[in-house]
């Protein structure tokens, strides 16, 4: 009879050994949530990725959760609760590419660390945020009035060539570090003349650049160009057409 007793008493510890490290081992869950930061540092205002675009959607962003041995795990719908071993993990969401620039173009990312713990539900929040720069052109009245016409042609570090002709407005979203611009311009008297090509580095991501443009000196041979807290007198050289 006792050895019947300790019997099944050793055997009630073993099974609650067992349980014990398959709880520890228990898979838990996660539920990701996105947290859009919109509002941008703009050298002459403050200012919002509306502003230029339209915003993207949370089901437009692409997901996916990383493991410490880099096995991916995409999420398909932020409202599914997500099952996980325990471990430690980085979701990471991404609406477009900076590789990608142009008219209505904006790349958001964001990421964010986290573990999953046996039998428990981690809420989890991921800051996207404008990963590239925004650049603006704007033109004076004065510049307006004498240019009866102008097409500048802007040139990313990422080598992406943008046109920017007479009356378009929309900014432009390209990668955060520096880029080109050169225009042809015509004036009241047909007279045609080009912008050697100038560039612009330090950009700083999440940030609107205005590249602003006056005829301060009309009837000659430059223009005032405005960047940042930059302003310069940039030289024209008359087209000669019949070349």
């Amino acid at each position: 009879m006792k050895r019947t007793m300790i019997a099944v008493a050793l055997a009630s510890m073993a099974l609650f050994s067992c349980c014990t490290k398959q709880g520890e081992k228990m898979d838990g869950s996660v539920r990701i949530a996105l947290a859009p930061v919109t509002d941008i540092v703009d050298v002459t205002t403050k200012s919002n990725v509306s502003d230029f675009t339209s915003l993207p959607q949370a089901s437009d962003f692409k997901v996916q959760i990383t493991d410490s041995h880099d096995n991916v795990t995409l999420v398909t719908n932020l409202d599914d609760v997500t099952t996980l071993p325990v471990g430690d993990y980085i979701v990471s969401a991404e609406y477009g590419s900076l590789s990608d620039e142009g008219f209505d173009k904006p790349c958001f990312k964001g990421s964010q660390n986290f573990t999953v713990k046996g039998g428990q539900t981690s809420d989890v929040k991921v800051t996207v945020k404008l990963a590239g720069s925004v650049v603006k052109l704007a033109f004076t009245d004065n510049f307006l009035h004498y240019y009866s016409d102008y097409t500048f042609t802007i040139t990313t570090g990422n080598s992406t060539v943008i046109s920017v002709p007479k009356g378009e407005t929309r900014a432009v979203f390209m990668d955060a570090y520096q880029f080109k611009v050169k225009g042809e311009l015509t004036n009241q008297a047909g007279k045609q003349q080009e912008l050697a090509e100038m560039e612009f580095k330090n950009l700083e991501p999440a940030t609107c650049y205005t590249l602003k443009f006056d005829a301060s000196n009309v009837g000659g041979s430059t223009i005032t160009i405005s960047f940042d807290d930059t302003v310069v007198d940039a030289g024209l050289t008359d087209v000669d057409l019949n070349d």
